[in-house]
């Protein structure tokens, strides 16, 4: 195996919310004093409205010698991110069905029209500019009391006949150990022919999932996603003070920090760690130090922070002190670069 990276990680922050190129122009100078890369958000209402504003965005990025990312913020809404989905709107036979009957506002994985949307996702953005593909926390719908009360998704029409070609039995209503494997399934389909698609068009792939650890089932979805062949870079987000119940960076963060990085080798691709920069209140800013210290450690390739911002865009994940946020980011990160 490959012996985890010496050398410093390369620092990346996610960049969204604003769409005039002059304004972006003046942030980058600023992100340019701290970062190697930028993860811009494109999501369904940039594809319709933004194309223009974003490549000269793309090609700013490219101009202070930032590499560029792209997120497909909230595409079909399967993936990460506060977007509404147009998608969705126009295909409403694509959605996920639960196996109680319930309807939910996520595009099915399974349906070859929404892989055609995505694939159509990853063609504009490479001809903005886009260098990696960033596939933010893709997933199939489900919630913690419906897993407890054995509802799955997808049991719309195409999985059940995809579900009986794959076991030879009729899709039940209720959570077994055949529809977590078709569940993990579907997700590792629908993201390995993405992903070979966007190789073939030269770009790389980075993929982020949930910190999770001690559930079986997730503990078989990391294996699988860290071992995608089209994958380049693995990671997760470890926020830290996400959650009702907070725990200190030193903890969660050191955890997945190492669990990803030994997953990463092992499989031969480049790690990844989020950095919480949002949904802080005011005097916890000084913690992000702590978590820079200890996403690098085990020798992560790339570091990154959601937001520039310090979520000051977003109502759902305001930071009381936004620009103290960015402040302890910027300056953990020069730190790394000395």
């Amino acid at each position: 195996m490959t012996p985890p990276n010496k050398k410093r990680p390369h620092l990346g922050v996610t960049y969204l919310g604003n769409r005039m190129p002059n304004h972006a122009a003046k942030d980058l100078d600023d992100i340019a004093e701290a970062c190697d890369y930028v993860i811009h958000t494109v999501s369904e209402t940039d594809l319709s409205y933004h194309k223009s504003a974003l490549e000269k965005i793309f090609l700013a990025t490219r101009r202070k010698g930032l590499e560029v990312w792209a997120d497909p913020w909230g595409l079909g809404g399967v993936f990460g991110g506060e977007a509404y989905s147009n998608y969705l709107a126009q295909h409403r036979d694509s959605w996920q069905v639960l196996s109680n009957g319930r309807v939910v506002p996520k595009a099915c994985l399974n349906r070859p029209e929404f892989t055609h949307f995505v694939k159509e996702w990853v063609l504009t953005v490479r001809d903005l500019g886009a260098q990696v593909l960033f596939w933010d926390e893709p997933h199939i719908y489900w919630d913690f009391d419906g897993q407890l009360r054995g509802v799955f998704s997808c049991a719309c029409d195409l999985c059940k006949k995809l579900f009986k070609k794959r076991f030879g039995i009729a899709q039940p209503t209720r959570l077994t150990l055949e529809v977590e494997i078709f569940r993990l399934e579907t997700i590792k389909n629908f993201l390995s022919g993405v992903m070979k698609f966007s190789h073939g068009k030269d770009l790389r792939n980075a993929l982020c999932i949930y910190a999770i650890a001690g559930i079986p089932a997730f503990e078989t979805l990391w294996q699988e996603a860290a071992a995608l062949p089209a994958l380049d870079i693995f990671g997760c987000d470890p926020y830290w003070r996400w959650m009702p119940h907070s725990e200190p960076p030193e903890k969660k963060v050191a955890f997945f920090s190492k669990k990803t990085v030994e997953s990463a080798i092992h499989n031969r691709k480049a790690s990844q760690i989020w950095i919480q920069a949002m949904k802080f209140k005011k005097g916890e800013e000084h913690e992000i130090a702590a978590a820079v210290r200890e996403a690098a450690k085990p020798g992560t390739d790339y570091l990154a922070a959601w937001s520039y911002d310090g979520g000051e865009v977003l109502d759902t994940v305001l930071s009381e002190n936004p620009a103290a946020v960015w402040k302890y980011v910027k300056k953990a990160y020069q730190l790394l670069r000395k």
